[in-house]
Parts: C-alpha cells; structure tokens; sequence
C-alpha cells in the first residue's frame, strides 16, 4: 500500500482514477486507503473535494463496468479460473450473487454501500445480463455516498485519516443508513411517478 500512496502523491489523480477503477473491477485494494488518504491529501491541500469525489465516482462507475462486462462476456468460470491470479475472494463473490439472485438490481444499489462485497456485485450483474441502463443508474447512485463519504472523513481526520480502515464499521452503519434513505427515496418517487401516469 505504501507504493500506492506514493504514486498518489507523484501522480495525483490520475493515480487515484487507476487505484479506484481497479479496486472496483475486483482487484483488492481497498478504498478506504485511496479515498481516505485522498481527504488527508485535501487537507494538505494538495487535491480539491469536490474534484477529488467526482473523478473517484467516475473511476468506480468504470470500473464496475469492466467487471460488469468480465461477468458478462466471461461469466463465473472466467473469474473461477483466472480469480487466484487477483487474490479473488470466492466468499465475498458468493455473498454478492446470493445478493443479486434475491434482489436483482436493488442488491446492485444495496450491495455498492457495504465494505467487502461492494466491488463484486457487478459481476454478478454482468453473469445474468441485467439491463445495463439500470446497472449503470443503480452503481451511480450506491457509488455517491461511499465515495463521499470516505473522501469527506479522510479530510476531517487529516492526518489521522488511517482511523478509517481501523473504524470503518462505523462508517459502514453511517453508509448504511445514508444508502437506505436514498433507496427509499428513488423507490418512492419512481411509485409516484408510475401512479402519475
């Protein structure tokens, strides 16, 4: 991880774009370490909130789209036969199409909030071939909160920005929450607009 920082502090975004876009198409590499030390990294001044939230949501949106095509084009004995080469978590991945099999594309919204099986949701997208119109809205929408979240903490903490990995299951109930009232939200203006017409 040192090595990741370090390209983040000589490359800047464009480091944090690849950190991000790899992280979420199922390489390990966890985002509470790229968007926590990017907030350190705003505090410092050397990056800007608002463009440091856009570019990382940019970067998890095309990354869960590499991995929503890899499930696509490749299905799970692509992910089965090359997963050991990324340190592939076949527990994590279980969990996530456990998910999507139950809840189709509000496990894709759900799923995005929550540390460990965020990432390998799309996968699972890609395998049963849900619309990807709808993929891309869902992932958009679950992708927001954490990125902001995380990239929000990790200016507050400054230098203590490593507190995030250490207490990131109170973030995770934060984000929770925050993925919740905005599912509802989004379910209940798309039932008001469907009883509209």
């Amino acid at each position: 991880m040192d090595t990741l920082l370090q390209l983040m502090e000589s490359y800047g975004y464009i480091a944090m774009f690849i950190a991000m876009v790899l992280e979420n198409a199922n390489i390990p590499i966890p985002s509470e370490v790229v968007l926590g030390f990017a907030g350190f990294l705003i505090s410092q001044g050397v990056f800007d909130f608002w463009t440091t939230v856009v570019i990382a949501c940019l970067a998890g949106v095309v990354g869960s789209i590499v991995s929503y095509w890899l499930g696509s084009y490749g299905g799970r004995p692509l992910l089965l036969k090359y997963g050991k080469y990324i340190f592939f978590n076949e527990k994590k991945f279980n969990m996530a199409e456990t998910m999507f099999n139950k809840y189709g594309g509000a496990a894709v919204l759900i799923c995005r909030c929550l540390p460990g099986v965020r990432t390998f949701i799309s996968f699972p997208a890609g395998v049963a071939r849900y619309p990807f119109g709808r993929f891309v809205v869902f992932t958009i929408i679950g992708t927001i909160p954490w990125t902001l979240l995380l990239v929000w903490a990790g200016s507050i903490l400054g230098s203590h920005w490593k507190d995030l990995i250490q207490y990131n299951h109170i973030f995770l109930i934060v984000i929770v929450a925050v993925c919740a009232i905005c599912a509802l939200l989004f379910l209940w203006k798309r039932r008001r607009g469907r009883l509209a017409k």
